[in-house]
Formats: C-alpha cells, sequence, structure tokens
C-alpha cells in the first residue's frame, strides 16, 4: 500500500490537506502529514526523518512550503537537494505561492459559505483578483474583504483554515499554485 508523508511548514496547512486529500487520493493510498514550527524546523524535519520514512515499503514524500518573499526556484532548489541527500523513494516539492492564504483566496465561494456577507461577485473579474498567487499579505487582504474580519488586527490563521479547508473545491481554484499542487499530488500517486 502506497503512502504519502507530507511535510508541512505549518499547522494551517495540515488543516487543508487533512480536507483535501482524501479528495484526490484514492482510496488505496493513504496520507500522514507531519506539520513543522517553520521553515527551519521544516528543513531540521526533513534531515532527520525522511531516511528513515523513505526507506518504508510505498514510501512517498510530499513537502510543502510556503513562498512568502523568497525566489521559488530557490526555495524549491534548496528542499530537492535536501531530499535527493535523504530520500530513498520518489518525492514531490511543491512552494505555495506566495503563502497558503492564497490558495483561499482562490475560491472565493468558499469564503462565502462560512462568511454570509462576504460577497465574492464584488471581487471575481477586477484586476486584483485575476492573478491571486501574486497577492502580497494574503492575511491582510482577506482581513480587508471579509466584513466579518473589520475590526480584527490579526488573521486567525489556524481557525480560519479549519473552517475553509472544507469548502474548498479542488477542481475550480483560481490559484495557479494550488491548481499545480492538485496536478502533482495526482502524478506522485502515479509513480
Amino acid at each position: 500500500m502506497k503512502t504519502i508523508h507530507i511535510y508541512t511548514e505549518e499547522l494551517s496547512m495540515r488543516n487543508v490537506l487533512d480536507i483535501i486529500m482524501p479528495k484526490i487520493l484514492p482510496e488505496d493510498v493513504k496520507f500522514r502529514i507531519y506539520p513543522h514550527q517553520g521553515k527551519q524546523d521544516l528543513e531540521i524535519g526533513l534531515r532527520k526523518t525522511i531516511p528513515k520514512i523513505s526507506k518504508q515499503q510505498g514510501a512517498t514524500i510530499l513537502v510543502t512550503r510556503d513562498k512568502d518573499s523568497a525566489d521559488c526556484k530557490l526555495v524549491k532548489k534548496k528542499l530537492v537537494e535536501i531530499l535527493k541527500e535523504f530520500s530513498n523513494s520518489p518525492f514531490l516539492v511543491r512552494i505555495v505561492c506566495t503563502e497558503l492564504e492564497c490558495w483561499f483566496l482562490g475560491d472565493l465561494e468558499a469564503i462565502q459559505k462560512v462568511y454570509k456577507r462576504f460577497k465574492p461577485e464584488h471581487f471575481k473579474g477586477t484586476k486584483e483578483f485575476r492573478n491571486i498567487d501574486s497577492i502580497q499579505n494574503a492575511p491582510a487582504k482577506l482581513l480587508e474583504i471579509i466584513p466579518e474580519f473589520t475590526k480584527r488586527k490579526k488573521f486567525p490563521k489556524l481557525a480560519f483554515s479549519e473552517s475553509i479547508a472544507p469548502h474548498l473545491n479542488t477542481e475550480s481554484n483560481n490559484s495557479i499554485s494550488f491548481q499545480h499542487f492538485i496536478t502533482g499530488v495526482r502524478k506522485l500517486i502515479q509513480q
């Protein structure tokens, strides 16, 4: 039996993947998520645990990390180098552009299902929302556009990811980064 071992940079990504992975994986493919507390913790975790996990029969490795303000190609190259050194199984690295919250902005209908006063039609087709992955500081953008958040100073990452994840549509998200993630996972399970 194949198992995808998923390494994430943060707990909020775990909340999302716990929901969307069963939607895109065949029943005979299992997954396990290893959340970390930031980029450095993720890299340390990869070096420590990948050698043992990648030797397990049917193991494949999936690593996700936010791009943030870094160079996407350099971030991916560094993670691929770590995996080439430590992994004995197939692997995939997916960089989330620019951060997880862009995936939420890519599915405005999912936001509306949780926040009833939010109006997706006010944003669809606007210049800013044509390329979701180019939005800088997506948490601040969510605070700005969701009426229920107008008085908040800090974005509730964990609570938001838990509430929105069940409503994310894996087939029609406007985030190219999200689409690449889904496509990549489907290719990975074919290896």
